[in-house]
């Protein structure tokens, strides 16, 4: 009897349905910050049926933790944003280019336009290879993805080749990809040139 007049909070005299609506608070919180709602809601319904003010817990755990293991896809998705965040840096330089020759197919045969449409999305990085035995240009710089050849930078941008020869750091930010209208193909992929010194 003195232990139900000092520990009415406990949660044995509540009702089932309303442990179950308690247990439900650190699955909402989980799920607006998109997360699994079940773990967190036996994690909740644990925690009320032992003491309901105790769902507290699981759901400041569920607004303040961040998810350990992330998709695939939402950690290209972050790493995207990360860049184009990267961008808008003023106090790292950056400079605006295009890939040339997007139209033509590549050394591999792969079409160029086609692979752009399905795997480059804005934010993604590529991979600047000098090319010392280019046959019309000794300045040329090729833009790779993923060991595909996409095309090369402009010839306006001869500093690009003498910065790599230099042994500066470049990296390469896409920065919008322009689609076809009616054909899954891209049209052009602008791109950031950014200058780590």
């Amino acid at each position: 009897m003195a232990d139900d007049g000092i520990f009415p909070w406990l949660g044995r005299d509540l009702p089932i349905w309303m442990l179950l609506l308690f247990a439900a608070l650190p699955a909402v919180v989980a799920g607006i910050r998109q997360r699994q709602m079940t773990p967190w809601y036996f994690y909740g319904f644990g925690c009320a049926l032992f003491a309901w003010p105790l769902v507290v817990v699981p759901a400041l755990h569920a607004l303040l933790i961040r998810p350990r293991f992330m998709s695939k896809e939402d950690r290209q998705r972050q790493r995207r944003a990360d860049a184009l965040a990267l961008l808008e840096e003023p106090s790292i330089p950056s400079y605006p280019s295009r890939i040339n020759e997007l139209r033509r197919p590549s050394p591999a045969g792969v079409d160029r336009r086609r692979y752009v449409y399905g795997f480059i999305k804005p934010g993604e990085a590529l991979e600047l290879v000098r090319e010392f035995e280019h046959p019309r240009n000794r300045r040329a710089v090729a833009y790779y993805h993923r060991g595909i050849h996409l095309g090369y930078v402009p010839k306006r941008h001869r500093w690009v080749a003498d910065a790599l020869d230099d042994g500066l750091r470049l990296a390469v930010i896409v920065e919008k990809v322009e689609m076809g209208w009616l054909f899954r193909r891209a049209r052009s992929v602008r791109t950031r040139l950014v200058v780590f010194h």
